[in-house]
């Protein structure tokens, strides 16, 4: 979304975007809500409509249409292969994106601190609503 949005449309900069994902991420409901966010500051409440139904339709009719195939497909070993290959370039998006967004922060000092403190905290397996809470407190205040 970032590279046709930011990018190619140029509909708004990319601070907004990461904005918008941000919001995405700390608010209940699934990441994908950020396409609203993005339809409401391109095209009001109906761009917000819009952008949902989008986000939302295909795997929506996905799961309809596989649904009473499920069964026999589950058994499948092309199936099991390509739902693996599906995990696998799933974990490769979330590293690319993770480094994209890396990349688009102002880093300093403090930053990569509380950064790496957050991760450590995340290895030590501490649940990641505390994380988040603590790491939005230290940025409020301190960043």
């Amino acid at each position: 979304m970032h590279h046709e949005i930011v990018g190619v449309r140029g509909w708004m900069d990319s601070k907004t975007f990461m904005d918008g994902i941000a919001l995405g991420q700390i608010t209940p409901g699934p990441i994908t809500m950020s396409t609203t966010f993005v339809g409401y500051l391109i095209g009001g409440y109906p761009g917000a409509i819009v952008a949902t139904i989008a986000i939302f339709t295909p795997s929506f009719l996905m799961v309809v249409l596989v649904t009473p195939f499920f069964d026999k497909l589950k058994g499948s070993p092309y199936f099991l292969g390509a739902t693996r290959a599906i995990y696998a370039s799933f974990v490769g998006l979330l590293c690319f994106v993770t480094v994209k967004f890396a990349f688009a922060v102002p880093w300093n000092t403090l930053k990569a601190l509380l950064c790496l403190i957050a991760l450590v905290a995340l290895l030590k397996k501490i649940d990641i609503l505390y994380v988040v809470l603590v790491g939005a407190i230290v940025a409020f205040f301190i960043l």
